[in-house]
């Protein structure tokens, strides 16, 4: 059986091995996706998809699944997850998928680059291109621990990246969108509120809303205590900042001490 989905970037560094598992170190992934499919709602050994995800495998795929023991089961009982391992992601791939992964790792090379002028020069934002923008925060918080999904261009559901955590043995799910609008166009009251939305209807643990040229006098002030508490929003200096962690861990400069969802929310009002 085959073992699908949407890959997050490559990150040796997440993978380890706390149960001697035989075929070594690996992390754990989230078993839900975003939606509903009617063949994937089903209740699997007391545990269902929270309202709005389904399962990633059918229930003859998951018994499979775990029958090879590719499963983890939290000891505290929590929602099982799906087993990532570092010799699958080493294992030399066929012919068929050589270009694919060229493919992969010159964009993944670009985007560090990427990451590393700005850090280098933060001016050098308001270059980039608001697709490669979703792109290199994609990578970014991938690098930082995230299990991240990039969303397609005009289907995005409202929102530009899923990211997913472990979080005391519990499944966690964020939400980011991002505006990388040119000055003086910054976003309004309507459009953090349709964000907002957005959130409570996917039954997010919480969003972030990113805008590289900041935030409307009506939009900051329109803003309730509800709406503060779930979605947090960062402006250029945020995407900076974010970008400096990632290209410090990469050179071994940085080792988070924190959670991953503290190190997404900090800065943000």
């Amino acid at each position: 059986m085959s073992v699908q989905g949407r890959k997050p970037s490559f990150s040796p560094d997440r993978y380890r091995n706390p149960d001697n598992d035989p075929r070594g170190a690996y992390f754990v992934a989230p078993l839900t996706y975003l939606g509903v499919r009617h063949n994937r709602q089903y209740e699997w050994r007391g545990h269902a998809p929270p309202p709005g995800r389904h399962w990633r495998f059918t229930l003859e795929e998951a018994e499979a699944a775990d029958v090879d023991g590719r499963i983890h089961w939290p000891a505290n009982g929590g929602a099982p997850r799906l087993k990532r391992y570092l010799a699958d992601e080493e294992t030399p791939l066929d012919e068929d998928s050589l270009p694919h992964t060229s493919v992969d790792r010159a964009l993944r090379s670009m985007l560090q680059a990427l990451a590393q002028e700005i850090v280098r020069k933060p001016d050098y934002l308001a270059q980039v291109e608001w697709r490669d923008l979703e792109r290199l925060l994609g990578e970014v918080l991938s690098g930082l621990g995230f299990g991240v999904l990039v969303t397609r261009p005009g289907r995005d559901g409202g929102f530009d990246l899923e990211l997913s955590c472990d979080e005391a043995g519990q499944q966690e799910t964020y939400l980011v969108e991002i505006k990388h609008w040119g000055a003086p166009s910054r976003p309004g009251p309507g459009v953090l509120e349709r964000f907002f939305e957005v959130v409570l209807s996917r039954r997010a643990n919480g969003g972030l809303f990113l805008s590289s040229s900041g935030y409307s006098a009506p939009a900051l002030a329109g803003r309730s205590e509800i709406s503060r508490e779930l979605v947090r929003l960062g402006n250029a200096n945020k995407i900076v900042g974010l970008c400096q962690s990632y290209v410090s861990r990469g050179h071994g400069l940085w080792t988070p001490t924190s959670s991953l969802p503290t190190i997404l929310f900090a800065d943000t009002y």
